[in-house]
């Protein structure tokens, strides 16, 4: 893999990526869910710019919506957008987080999500993942059929259904079901020698800082769309630096 294009904090990526999804016209609160949801992402060790880019550039060039419908079906409680595009993941992760939040106090174990044509199916269990409550089972078919399932643990450990693979090219739109399961999953048959990410990584993260390859551009230019240009006015009313350093 070529050089870093840049090495970020957790800190410089909750600021960066919650201001690039506000310029790809994200709510701030909806922004930052991303933000958090990629730091969850790095925290795996990963680019989140590589991962997480696309998904601003469907927002941004209309291809997905934020404009989505929800029902409650028996257990099933199923999101979709309000017409024909697919459904931003950046919409859906935090409305299956705030279900979550909500179902925790609720005594029925059986019940489970579904959301419909979601642009990028791995960010929603980033956002679940982020949100760090209980165990989860996010499953979706890829454009070839060939089912995806990613299992996330309260104790901030996950593992993915299939052999390391860019992850960022997993972007194809499904429908996606999310459900709660015991943790003891985990040491279960089907996931023996599965790709495992550590809550141990976190650390040596924090420690390395987080590399960013080739995608970092997009999330700069959204970035870049929230700054506001300087002038001669702006410098003069205090904006930036003054007109004569006295430091």
């Amino acid at each position: 893999m070529n050089s870093p294009q840049i090495v970020l904090s957790f800190n410089e990526i909750m600021f960066f990526f919650t201001r690039a999804a506000v310029g790809a016209g994200l709510p701030y609160g909806l922004a930052e869910d991303f933000a958090r949801s990629s730091i969850w992402i790095a925290a795996g060790g990963l680019d989140p710019a590589a991962i997480s880019a696309n998904a601003l550039k469907s927002l941004d060039e209309a291809q997905s919506t934020i404009s989505a419908s929800q029902t409650e079906n028996g257990a099933e409680t199923v999101l979709k957008s309000s017409g024909e595009k697919q459904l931003s993941v950046l919409y859906a992760g935090p409305s299956v987080c705030d279900w979550i939040s909500a179902r925790s106090a609720d005594s029925n174990k059986n019940q489970y999500f579904s959301v419909k044509n979601v642009d990028h199916p791995f960010l929603l269990a980033a956002a679940i993942g982020a949100l760090n409550s209980g165990s989860w089972e996010i499953c979706w078919q890829d454009s070839g059929g060939a089912l995806c399932t990613v299992l996330t643990s309260q104790d901030g450990n996950w593992k993915t259904s299939w052999d390391p693979t860019d992850i960022s090219q997993m972007s194809a739109a499904a429908d996606v079901t999310i459900k709660a399961v015991e943790s003891s999953l985990f040491k279960a048959e089907k996931w023996k020698g599965k790709t495992s990410y550590s809550e141990k990584n976190r650390k040596l993260v924090l420690e390395t800082g987080v590399q960013v390859y080739e995608a970092w551009p997009i999330i700069h230019s959204f970035f870049s769309r929230c700054l506001v240009p300087s002038t001669e006015e702006s410098r003069k009313s205090g904006a930036g630096a003054g007109l004569v350093d006295t430091d």
